[in-house]
């Protein structure tokens, strides 16, 4: 064979459809691949505990993934390429399927992008219970999305660059047909391709040809799960997170009363003397902040680089405290938490799932039920998520929210009336009501945007400040004025104050807050000079506890169904549950558990190894802590299925 044949033979193969198709899956592969990276440089401060050389081996391994998302993106493609047929050659169905492969790769490639500005403010990938979040969901607006693309300009740049490459691949890889370069037998070996090709393909999305899916449990044989979100891309995540329905447990003791709160009488913490000493009923004010955790609150966290919450700062020292964790990342997640007591412990939240009409028991209903009026306020326009729905099921009667403010030069022009005012006009609308009273204010202009009034005077030294931290510090302003302006009202003496947050915040500066621990730390307090000796105590409370400690400290004796714990009753044991990226997270204060629900994946110390470097799973086994989770997992799933969130007659 002389050098022209074989020059023909190679000119040929060259350009024969399964190399061209060959070189677009690998244009996919690497765009796909390198557009993953950039979750990882653009969130460094998620990952400070993962060196650079662990990151190239996680993002290289991760291509393992990229190939899965690959070859299923463009199955179209490989079975046009590899058809057994010279109308592939055709004008129309190539130009169709440019269409596709450039259409398909960019949406991907656009979720990756998506991820890395998504992923500060939830601590994760994008899943399909996210998309199924945003078809509900009233929180993104044109404008939100408006100012994302003017904060993050650069990555739409990179982002076109990204689709300019994959049409130009498109462009170089159409097929030509050439009488000269159709080899004998040629229906033959595309044939032969296509079996090839559909081959690799199955391969790709298979557990090393086994008959499971590639999936999480894969990732975590190679990392911690915090560096889990290294290694996938959002297609793979958005793909293999099919919603699964929760599992019923039929070896479930129905007879557990460990969340039947039989008694909810306080013997820690309140000052005897101050015990009903008092004919007229306590009020209650819930203020819950809007993602503000601990690390931006000098109290928890003195070593901050700016003092943001002077005035937070010095209500803490005057209240007990706890070593709050949230048990949601999204609002939606923490309304059921904070007012019913209802973890989220599915990919939807509990507001939009399956089980959102069933009963469940909230504070609210049984101070409701004692003559207390109910009021749930928020700034925000009237039906934003579904608020003033939910909270009017958790016993709150009355919703104050933007029409009810009635004043729009305090709105902020994206999501409702400015914290500053709006407190004020709380202060006078519970001085109106009737008491006793239970009110829930829910702020809200610590948010992305991040907008504060225009006529808000900063102090000199905030010329560094984000702006997140720019609104945590008039958070802390806005707490400060309705404090000043509530001390003067009748009923201020006479009022339990609890202050907490909805979630953690999205920014984070410390790396003790940037895992998946930190992540979840807020304050929780309580402040009631009356009746409440300053403390700072160091168990966990969660946000499912508020609801019986609630009760608890307002003495209504009650009985209840609650996930959570009275915190005012040494007898209960402080724990901590949550859901994150398909793994549940248990600590009894002094072991972090992390398991799938089924099999253990990782064993911590979190106080003594706030950043989590050190899993011990392998050197301690704490088979009792994944019990009390398994248990609260069965009693979660079959109450929920069976609709038994609310103690019916016989069981009070």
């Amino acid at each position: 064979m002389n050098y022209q044949t074989r020059k023909k033979m190679r000119e040929e193969w060259l350009s024969s459809p399964p190399i061209l198709l060959v070189y677009r899956l690998l244009a996919s592969l690497l765009a796909l691949s390198l557009s993953r990276s950039l979750l990882y440089l653009f969130n460094l401060q998620f990952f400070h505990q993962t060196s650079l050389s662990e990151a190239l081996f996680l993002f290289f391994y991760g291509m393992r993934f990229d190939f899965a998302v690959t070859v299923v993106l463009n199955l179209p493609l490989i079975l046009y390429y590899c058809f057994p047929s010279r109308k592939i050659f055709n004008r129309f169905p190539q130009r169709l399927f440019d269409f596709i492969y450039v259409i398909t790769n960019a949406i991907a490639i656009l979720l990756n992008f998506a991820d890395i500005i998504t992923f500060r403010f939830f601590g994760r990938h994008l899943s399909i219970d996210f998309l199924e979040l945003l078809h509900v969901s009233d929180e993104i607006s044109t404008g939100t999305v408006r100012q994302v693309l003017f904060d993050h300009w650069y990555l739409l740049v990179i982002y076109i660059l990204f689709v300019l490459v994959i049409n130009v691949v498109a462009t170089h890889t159409r097929l030509h047909e050439d009488e000269k370069h159709l080899i004998q037998r040629w229906e033959l070996r595309q044939v032969v391709s296509l079996a090839i090709m559909v081959f690799f393909s199955l391969f790709a999305w298979r557990n090393e040809l086994k008959t499971k899916h590639v999936d999480l449990d894969l990732a975590l044989r190679y990392t911690s799960l915090q560096n889990v979100p290294i290694m996938l891309n959002t297609p793979f995540c958005i793909l293999s997170s099919h919603e699964e329905p929760i599992e019923k447990h039929h070896q479930f003791d129905e007879t557990n009363e460990e969340f039947i709160h039989n008694d909810l009488t306080a013997n820690r913490f309140l000052v005897a003397d101050s015990l009903s000493t008092d004919s007229v009923p306590s009020n209650v004010v819930l203020i819950i902040m809007k993602g503000i955790g601990q690390e931006m609150i000098g109290y928890y966290n003195p070593n901050h680089r700016f003092q943001l919450t002077p005035f937070l700062d010095s209500l803490l020292t005057q209240s007990l405290t706890f070593d709050g964790r949230s048990n949601s990342r999204r609002s939606t997640e923490a309304m059921p938490a904070l007012l019913a007591g209802i973890p989220s412990l599915m990919p939807d939240d509990f507001a939009n799932s399956d089980y959102a009409q069933n009963d469940f028991d909230a504070f609210a209903q049984h101070l409701q039920s004692h003559g207390y009026n109910t009021i749930f306020m928020h700034g925000g326009s009237n039906g934003v998520m579904g608020f003033d729905r939910f909270s009017q099921r958790a016993g709150f009667k009355n919703y104050f929210g933007r029409i009810e403010y009635d004043d729009d030069d305090d709105f902020d022009g994206q999501w409702g009336i400015y914290d500053g005012p709006f407190l004020q006009y709380a202060t006078q609308a519970l001085t109106r009501i009737h008491r006793p009273f239970a009110a829930a204010i829910y702020m809200l202009s610590s948010r992305y945007p991040y907008k504060v009034p225009k006529d808000f005077v900063f102090p000199e030294e905030s010329y560094f400040w984000t702006g997140f931290e720019k609104t945590v510090y008039y958070t802390d302003c806005a707490l400060r004025d309705f404090f000043q302006t509530a001390s003067q009202m009748p009923w201020f003496d006479n009022t339990l104050f609890v202050i907490t947050s909805d979630f953690s915040n999205s920014e984070h500066f410390q790396p003790e807050y940037s895992n998946i621990w930190g992540m979840y730390a807020i304050p929780i307090a309580f402040y009631w000079p009356q009746r409440l000796e300053p403390q700072h105590c160091d168990e966990i409370a969660q946000q499912i506890d508020l609801g019986p400690s609630i009760l608890s400290a307002m003495e209504v004796n009650d009985t209840m169904f609650c996930f959570g714990r009275n915190l005012f009753c040494d007898s209960t044991a402080q724990a901590f549950i949550s859901y994150f990226n398909m793994i549940y997270q248990y600590c009894d204060g002094t072991y972090l558990v992390q398991s799938d629900g089924q099999q253990p994946y990782g064993i911590y110390k979190p106080h003594l190894d706030p950043m989590l470097d050190e899993n011990l799973f392998g050197l301690l086994q704490c088979p009792d802590i994944f019990e009390k989770l398994h248990r609260y997992l069965e009693e979660y799933n079959n109450r929920m299925i069976d609709n038994k969130l609310k103690l019916d007659e016989t069981q009070e």
